[in-house]
């Protein structure tokens, strides 16, 4: 697995559940992860190895250590699977003997002048999106190459609201509020605006018609930052703060929370599919800008602009959920029927088996 490692963890935490599926489907495989150093955001590998993996490390590359670093790094390979991180297939040259399946994102770019001989090269693309999402025109270029699964979820294991709040230890008529800081993987002005919105919305609420609300960070890797971001002399105890969690504790509590703040694609997915009402404010990059728009359009979820983030925005749509649960309850059926339906992580667990098979008869018969 070769992870995106630039951004935010929802790479990792992808790849992870395809990992899951793989060994569900066959346990034999055995599943490593490459983590490129030269775009390294640092919690990434907190969470790589919060997911049970120790990874390799592939330093920077050049003419002299390539083939020898290539070989240390992914020459075990029967296929290599990269998510996001298509730019690292030169590589495969190193290693002829191995796969390749990508995993792009939203709008791909513009391929027509960019990467589509790269594309070209791979056994298969995955495209682990909603219909809501349209494909790209670029990939008609590959199209013969891609296969849509629709979103990866793996969620038979998580506990129900109730029981997942009562394993967090969350007080009955409390709401709560969750939101992974991630240490602002969409930019540090960008993460600063929403965090301190997410606060001031939520103390607002407390001062008024929630004085019970709590409000959960986790993937917190900095306490001192965040109290200093949010000129608190200490944290008041009715916020909660964790660092990087296992996927299974995040999913646990989406599950438990009365409201998810989403910003990125695996977080919208998961809260869609889990019937957890979303307040999205999409990071600005094109994949989560498509998707919280999407959602938006449809009336599944409470979606604002980066340039609309406020305390004053968030309370209203906070409110919105909280005190109107009809209309709260018809949100969260349509968020879950655009986001659920095809094949999903099981479909592209059979792809990449499939193509591993097809690689072990090829050198067979070589």
């Amino acid at each position: 697995m070769l992870p995106c490692v630039e951004g935010g963890i929802g790479h990792v935490s992808r790849t992870a559940t395809l990992a899951r599926a793989l060994k569900r489907a066959d346990p034999s495989v055995e599943i490593e992860y490459v983590i490129d150093m030269v775009r390294l955001r640092p919690p990434n590998v907190e969470m790589t190895m919060q997911m049970g993996y120790q990874p390799r490390l592939l330093p920077p590359i050049s003419r002299h250590n390539r083939n020898a670093v290539a070989r240390a790094c992914l020459g075990d390979a029967d296929v290599i699977v990269d998510d996001t991180a298509r730019y690292l297939l030169p590589l495969r040259a190193c290693v002829p003997g191995a796969a390749w399946v990508s995993i792009p994102i939203p709008p791909v770019g513009d391929e027509l002048f960019g990467d589509w001989p790269m594309m070209k090269q791979m056994d298969a693309i995955i495209w682990a999106y909603a219909p809501l999402v349209a494909l790209p025109e670029e990939l008609s270029l590959v199209q013969e190459l891609v296969v849509k699964t629709g979103p990866f979820l793996d969620l038979s294991s998580v506990p129900d609201r109730e029981s997942a709040r009562t394993t967090l230890g969350a007080e009955p008529g409390s709401p709560m509020i969750l939101y992974a800081v991630r240490n602002f993987p969409f930019s540090r002005e960008f993460g600063i605006r929403v965090l301190s919105s997410v606060y001031g919305a939520a103390e607002r609420l407390r001062r008024s018609s929630h004085p019970g609300l709590r409000l959960h960070l986790i993937a917190v890797h900095d306490r001192e930052e965040l109290r200093s971001i949010l000129g608190l002399e200490a944290f008041p105890d009715w916020v909660r703060l964790e660092g990087v969690v296992p996927q299974a504790d995040a999913l646990r509590h989406i599950s438990a929370a009365d409201i998810v703040i989403g910003e990125g694609t695996s977080t919208m997915h998961e809260a869609a599919a889990m019937g957890t009402p979303m307040v999205l404010v999409p990071g600005p990059i094109s994949e989560t800008l498509l998707l919280g728009e999407a959602l938006g359009r449809h009336e599944a979820a409470h979606s604002f602009l980066p340039d609309a983030v406020s305390a004053e925005a968030l309370e209203g749509a906070f409110r919105a959920v909280l005190d109107r649960p009809e209309e709260t309850r018809a949100m969260l059926d349509r968020a879950r029927t655009l986001i659920t339906g095809g094949g999903g992580v099981e479909a592209a667990a059979r792809l990449i088996l499939d193509i591993g098979a097809k690689r072990h008869r090829a050198a067979a018969t070589a």
